[in-house]
């Protein structure tokens, strides 16, 4: 009949359900081990950019430590040179 709506049809796909979809994406997670749990840090980590590329990870440790303990203080490297790229991550306690 033209004009008329398209019918439902039974569909037994099992992602055509919630449970379905939900499951089958859980079922592609991966639970860390206890040891490899890694801490929220969304309010700990700063970003720090326009390094000057003689910066080290203990140069950026010591000069954030004025402000309060420095959990980890990392200045980014190039992997094939080694040399800073300019920028880093402070992490405080």
């Amino acid at each position: 009949m033209p004009g008329a709506m398209p019918t439902a049809t039974a569909d037994t796909s099992l992602l055509s359900t919630t449970e379905g979809l939900v499951g089958s994406l859980a079922a592609n997670l991966t639970v860390p081990s206890a040891g490899s749990q890694q801490k929220d840090t969304t309010w700990t980590k700063l970003f720090v950019g326009g390094l000057p590329y003689h910066t080290t990870d203990k140069s950026l440790k010591e000069h954030f430590s004025v402000f309060g303990d420095i959990e980890e203080a990392v200045v980014i490297t190039d992997r094939q040179t080694g040399k800073s790229r300019g920028y880093g991550f402070v992490s405080t306690l």
